[in-house]
């Protein structure tokens, strides 16, 4: 037993310079997760203030931007980016992930963000006009971030874990490359359980930055 896992060690995370495509993969993987959070925080920030300004025709658009966002599934937005838009410029396949990745977020956090900026506005006893949104972006979204640390979590914990369908257009991300490794080692399971903690670990520093930004902005009221 003991001689089968040190060979499953060597042959899944040593043999051929495993562990270097490993780190490769890991890097793209982390690439990808926040060059997709970069492109759902700016386009959720930006639908949000749609969703919520004081016209109606002004508020509709942004409510349909934000239906189109998260009604389209992750794959089918990976497959757009990548086969209809920026594949079609020549971009790297990893870039067009990110894209599709962060615009799957973006229709999340623009519902996320908007929730917490109409209880905002209902403590103001205001909507966005041309005299509020002077104040939007210093004020309101941080205070609407803040109010949402804990949905902002769970998401930034969901965009990572949809990189791994990035492997359909091509990309040698870690489950992709976890994948390969299992096939042709003939050790399916020792290579799916590693990508599995690798995961679990990534979770965990996510979940413990944003325990970290909690406790710094709790300090700083108390201040």
């Amino acid at each position: 037993m003991i001689t089968r896992i040190f060979n499953a060690i060597s042959d899944n995370l040593i043999s051929g310079g495993a562990y270097y495509t490993i780190a490769k993969a890991t890097l793209v993987t982390l690439f990808m997760t926040v060059t997709a959070w970069i492109v759902a925080a700016a386009l959720g920030i930006l639908v949000s203030y749609l969703m919520c300004y004081e016209k109606k025709v002004v508020s509709s658009i942004g409510r349909g931007l934000c239906f189109v966002f998260r009604s389209i599934p992750a794959i089918l937005a990976l497959w757009l980016f990548y086969y209809c838009i920026l594949g079609k410029v020549g971009l790297p396949a990893m870039i067009s992930g990110g894209f599709a990745i962060g615009f799957w977020g973006a229709g999340h956090m623009a519902e996320v963000l908007a929730r917490a900026v109409r209880k905002e506005q209902r403590r103001l006893g205001t909507k966005i006009s041309e005299k509020l949104e002077r104040v939007y972006y210093t004020t309101v979204i941080p205070q609407a971030l803040e109010d949402s640390l804990f949905d902002l979590k769970r998401l930034a914990v969901h965009i990572m874990q949809w990189t791994a369908v990035t492997g359909y257009i091509g990309v040698n991300d870690l489950t992709e490359v976890m994948y390969g490794i299992g096939h042709r080692t003939m050790y399916p399971f020792f290579s799916i359980f590693f990508a599995a903690i690798l995961y679990m670990i990534a979770t965990l520093l996510i979940e413990a930055a944003f325990r970290l930004i909690k406790k710094l902005l709790e300090e700083e009221h108390e201040e």
